[in-house]
């Protein structure tokens, strides 16, 4: 477990966790990017379950720089992020603990019948270049583009894998989202819509939309875990590197333990590191 070394540290513990709740138990607060959110709030109420009066708050997403930014400016003490961190970042005394590992996956909306497309076809369909689904045998009617603006972590991760899509301009007629809930959204409401998300995000909302295989590469844990399917990113913890107080030392711990690892996996992750 990581415990804290420093008194002065603990003076601060009420800027970096917020008041005490009803219970006297300090709150943990971790911002950051909303990739992750559904599950790890799924695993802090499991936590919390246990470890009374523990309270673990995960608020709505500020991207993974903000939750980065809280952590620099001392207003929180772990962040969750969903990208590696920056030469710079790491040089402000950072350090990252990755947790799982999942994928960013395309999907489509309930009126295509196309199950994969290669990754030139995705670039083509994301550029305007391809602009209806007869011309893949997918069905009938426009396509409906969905993508994330400029900076996203999806998009990162995908222009990082995809030599197709660094540097696309994409379609004027699609639509930029800033969260995974609203390309969820979207998708359903446009049954002609392709978008990309992570595979945890789709599966948490219960969607009926289809995941696509990419290049005939499905998105299975066995491929994940292979690194055969080729867009994956990972989540992890972000914190000031050395010692943490021990309410977010045992939150950590708890993570990495089998009750968490286990949690992790039922929202369908791949759980990484020790």
């Amino acid at each position: 477990m990581i415990r804290i070394k420093s008194v002065a540290f603990l003076l601060t513990a009420g800027i970096l966790f917020g008041p005490p709740s009803a219970g006297g138990a300090t709150t943990l607060t971790i911002p950051g990017t909303g990739a992750c959110e559904t599950v790890l709030k799924s695993v802090a109420t499991l936590y919390q379950q246990s470890h009374p009066p523990a309270r673990v708050v995960v608020p709505p997403s500020v991207h993974s720089e903000g939750g980065i930014r809280q952590v620099i400016d001392g207003k929180a003490v772990l962040a969750r992020v969903s990208r590696p961190l920056t030469p710079e970042e790491a040089a402000k005394g950072l350090s990252l603990r990755p947790f799982a590992r999942d994928a960013v996956v395309f999907a489509v909306g309930a009126d295509v019948t196309t199950h994969s497309l290669t990754r030139r076809q995705l670039a083509e369909i994301f550029s305007g270049k391809i602009g209806t689904w007869e011309q893949l045998n997918g069905g009938n009617g426009p396509i409906r583009v969905l993508y994330r603006q400029t900076g996203d972590s999806n998009l990162t991760r995908l222009q990082a894998a995809f030599e197709e899509f660094r540097d696309l301009p994409f379609s004027p007629e699609g639509k930029a989202l800033y969260y995974d809930h609203e390309m969820v959204a979207m998708l359903r409401k446009y049954r002609n819509s392709i978008g990309f998300l992570t595979l945890s995000t789709i599966k948490e909302s219960g969607a009926a939309n289809t995941i696509l295989s990419v290049d005939g590469v499905a998105p299975t844990k066995e491929n994940i875990v292979a690194g055969r399917y080729p867009v994956l990113t990972e989540y992890a913890l972000v914190y000031r590197t050395g010692a943490l107080p021990p309410e977010a030392g045992e939150f950590i711990d708890f993570l990495f333990s089998v009750e968490g690892r286990k949690a992790l996996s039922g929202h369908g992750l791949v759980p990484v590191g020790k």
